[in-house]
């Protein structure tokens, strides 16, 4: 029975080893993505750092800045405000 149960799993263990070397090495996951990586941005108003595709942009009295939500940026416009 033990030496049965050893047999599947070592049949189990090649399979996975076999099957991980035919599958293809560029998935879609990393297709978008650049070997350097992509700069990151913080947000002024809760300091949280981000990519900057993921960031809301927004041109405040002139500036370009970026943000992490719209509540973020709201609050924001709000503190320039006063």
């Amino acid at each position: 029975m033990i030496k049965l149960i050893l047999l599947i799993l070592c049949g189990f263990v090649l399979y996975s080893m076999v099957s991980g070397l035919l599958k293809p090495k560029n998935s879609s996951h990393s297709k978008n993505r650049s070997n350097e990586g992509e700069p990151m941005v913080e947000d002024p108003q809760c300091g949280t750092y981000l990519p900057v595709s993921d960031a809301i942009k927004a041109t405040i009295h002139g500036h370009q800045h970026y943000f992490c939500s719209k509540k973020c940026l709201k609050e924001y416009k709000k503190s320039q405000e006063k």
